[in-house]
């Protein structure tokens, strides 16, 4: 099973989202996920005004956000992909860490095309987009606005990967995201898996609407609003919701 996880962080309080997150993805593992996608910064809350408020969060690739994740990566054989805030000798991005079935530090990816609130405290990628192997083919990784990137889109054409992991906090402008999701991405085939947050924060309003789809078709989908994972079988595209 493809699994999304939808979830609203409380800013700044990285350890108690933790436990939540955890939660939720334990909830996906028992249900037999084998691939789970969590939210951009899913652990921190997204928008902060300079680096001096979001580096007390910031963390290595090893880090808290590892720990929690990766004893549930190794239980359950399962890739797990998480964004979060990386320090890297004393630089902040916005980053994503996939842990892979056997618990080790799979792939690293700094988002490289950066939003309006990133540039307040955030520093663009250096790392090349990743490739990596899951129980469901190869898998490819961008964060949010890398969906507006003609990079990643040469990357994803170039590589045809199975997977697209795509952990987001996609801004609520009126219009359901999948459409501009799927428009994005005409032309390819595999699933793309994207885990997006909900809610506000500072007056910023986020889409959730996360979901399973491929080719144009939307397999399993979250509502705008509310915790929860998403799951959807592969061969047999019956969604499972949690």
């Amino acid at each position: 099973m493809l699994a999304v996880v939808q979830f609203k962080p409380r800013r700044g309080a990285r350890n108690a989202n933790l436990v939540k997150l955890v939660a939720l993805t334990t909830q996906a593992l028992e249900a037999g996920a084998k691939v789970v996608v969590l939210p951009e910064m899913c652990a921190t809350g997204y928008r902060f005004p300079n680096p001096e408020v979001v580096r007390p969060m910031s963390e290595p690739p090893r880090g808290p956000t590892f720990k929690a994740l990766q004893p549930l990566a190794r239980q359950y054989g399962a890739v797990i992909v998480v964004g979060f805030v990386e320090d890297f000798e004393g630089k902040l991005y916005n980053a994503a860490l996939v842990i892979s079935a056997e618990g080790r530090v799979e792939a690293l990816y700094r988002k490289r095309l950066l939003y309006i609130d990133d540039h307040t405290w955030a520093n663009p990628g250096d790392l090349p987009y990743p490739t990596f192997k899951t129980p469901y083919g190869s898998a490819t990784l961008g964060i949010c606005m890398d969906m507006n990137d003609p990079r990643f889109h040469t990357h994803i054409r170039r590589t045809k990967p199975d997977l697209v992991c795509f952990p987001t906090n996609w801004v609520n402008e009126g219009e359901n995201p999948q459409r501009y999701w799927v428009n994005q991405l005409k032309g390819w085939n595999g699933y793309l898996l994207a885990a997006d947050r909900y809610g506000e924060e500072d007056g910023v309003g986020f889409a959730g609407c996360s979901c399973v789809l491929r080719a144009g078709e939307v397999l399993v989908t979250a509502p705008p609003e509310g915790d929860g994972w998403w799951g959807v079988t592969p061969v047999e595209k019956t969604p499972s919701v949690g």
